[in-house]
């Protein structure tokens, strides 16, 4: 009987320590379930997301993950990049742009459910042609989703035959009613990259089909995302259109057509045994050498649709901003010295204020001020823009090097003029400018150096130089090292080039630096009187 009642007690311990036991099993199973899971977006709460700058990728981010750090990019290719290095914990990007990423690098992975729907559409300027384009471009969306022509574009620039992905020859469509400049930042594949040197993609193919039917000629202008809408706003596109999102505040100060893509924001991370077996999307690259993999990179970066002559129009671009820029600025600079010279109070206080300004800005700033508000009513290139401001800080900076080179001059210089008879023009040119030249021919050489590497901003205003383009090549081989080392290597040759140019100069004007011949050139050495 004892017995039997100790069995009566153990058996409710025994079912008690079973289900424990359970418990504690399907506990720990599904915290370790949680922590591998790549549907739950839990674990980035306070983690490190990368995000596209100018995009609503960056408010879905704070809304959702409010306690995590984000961080923002100017391009996806650096986006893609500190994903993969590890910098930043996952992304946040759009669906449609992901699943047109994930064709090409396997290794990127969505996570979780969508943080907010999303509208794509064309954004147009709040003018009465603004309206009437808004009007005409939805009516024309609503068609070719009615008849089925948007399911096929999507089809085309979704799907992974790249010989489909054509648009028209957009640049000599008949202009019946005009051209029509449409804004776009070429580096957000699929709806808007470089290829065959030809701005191609999702928006621009809907564009260009537009333009067809309603008699336009297309223009694109290619520049940073983050100043697309401001070159809207300000109207110096008649639209944009490149996965531009809908939201209530920009609505405020642009209009919107009707949504030619419906999508979502999401989180996306890289799975980095894929990207390491894989390349991201290339399953032949980890069985390569060292040497062969920079012949691939080569091909991929020059060779492959012609991209060299992406980089050799940059090349240019840079090369005329920079030169006319020294020209420019080096008359501006050296007319506002002769205007202050000899104290001009009215001179002298128009200079000090516009140094102060032209000083005071960063370079990005101002040329964005130039371009979309000084210049906003004028139809102007955006590289004569950047020339307009590269002038003026050039400028400035020649005026203050004439300054500090006269003030180095001894005012005995002068006093002995005067007594010679010289007028205060020759006394100047003659006499004091030979003496001054001297000790500023150095700075104004790295001053040089230093403008050439300050137009890497000129991005930011429609226009392809040198950076622009590798960032344009980066978004299409999703490479960060080579592209960059290559733009890096050609900036050092063009530096190498204009400060031998400098050089000359200086050389010319330093009696320090030159030989015992070039001094006594012209002299007739061999005269015995």
């Amino acid at each position: 009987m004892g017995r039997s009642m100790n069995l009566k007690h153990r058996i409710p311990l025994v079912v008690l320590s079973t289900f424990v036991m359970i418990a504690a099993i399907l506990f720990f199973a599904g915290r370790i379930y949680a922590a591998g899971n790549s549907e739950s977006t839990e674990q980035f709460a306070t983690a490190t997301l990368g995000v596209l700058t100018g995009t609503t990728c960056g408010t879905d981010a704070e809304k959702s993950f409010p306690e995590a750090n984000i961080k923002y990019f100017n391009t996806l290719a650096d986006l893609l990049e500190v994903l993969r290095s590890g910098k930043v914990d996952a992304m946040i990007m759009d669906q449609g742009t992901t699943r047109y990423l994930q064709i090409e690098n396997d290794d990127l992975k969505m996570v979780g459910d969508v943080l907010s729907a999303i509208d794509m559409a064309p954004a147009f300027p709040k003018t009465e042609k603004g309206r009437e384009l808004c009007e005409k471009y939805s009516e024309f969306t609503r068609k070719i989703c009615e008849d089925g022509t948007l399911e096929e574009i999507d089809g085309i620039w979704f799907g992974r035959d790249e010989s489909l992905r054509t648009v028209l020859d957009y640049e000599n469509l008949p202009d019946t009613n005009g051209t029509l400049t449409i804004a776009v930042d070429a580096s957000l594949p699929p709806f808007a990259y470089m290829k065959d040197r030809n701005v191609v993609g999702y928006d621009v193919d809907i564009a260009a089909r537009f333009c067809e039917e309603y008699g336009y000629r297309l223009k694109v202008s290619n520049m940073s995302f983050d100043s697309i809408l401001a070159a809207v706003e300000t109207a110096k596109c008649d639209l944009a259109s490149c996965g531009i999102t809908v939201t209530e505040e920009r609505a405020e100060s642009m209009l919107f057509g009707e949504p030619v893509f419906k999508s979502g924001n999401i989180v996306v991370v890289s799975d980095g045994e894929s990207a390491a077996s894989s390349g991201g999307g290339n399953d032949n690259e980890e069985n390569l050498s060292f040497a062969e993999s920079i012949k691939q990179s080569f091909e991929k970066t020059f060779i492959r649709e012609d991209r060299w002559l992406l980089f050799v129009k940059g090349i240019v671009n840079t090369l005329i901003i920079t030169l006319l820029s020294i020209l420019l600025g080096t008359a501006l600079g050296f007319g506002v010295f002769m205007a202050c010279r000899n104290g001009n109070p009215v001179a002298n206080g128009i200079t000090r204020v516009s140094m102060w300004l032209v000083q005071g800005m960063p370079m990005v700033v101002l040329l964005m001020v130039l371009y979309y508000i000084v210049f906003s009513k004028v139809d102007i290139a955006g590289i004569f823009v950047a020339v307009a401001g590269f002038t003026l800080t050039f400028g400035a900076t020649v005026f203050g090097l004439l300054k500090m080179g006269v003030g180095a001059v001894d005012k005995g210089q002068y006093e002995a003029s005067c007594a010679l008879g010289f007028s205060d023009r020759d006394t100047f040119f003659q006499i004091i400018l030979p003496q001054a030249l001297p000790h500023i021919t150095t700075a104004y050489r790295g001053e040089i150096i230093s403008l050439i590497k300050a137009t890497s901003v000129v991005g930011y205003i429609a226009v392809q130089d040198l950076t622009k383009m590798g960032d344009i090549v980066r978004s299409r081989t999703y490479e960060a090292f080579f592209p960059l080392i290559a733009v890096t290597v050609i900036y050092f040759v063009l530096e190498e080039l204009l400060a031998r140019m400098a050089g000359r100069i200086e050389v010319g004007f330093n009696p320090k630096r030159r030989t015992r011949e070039e001094i006594l050139k012209g002299v007739n050495t061999h005269d015995k009187n």
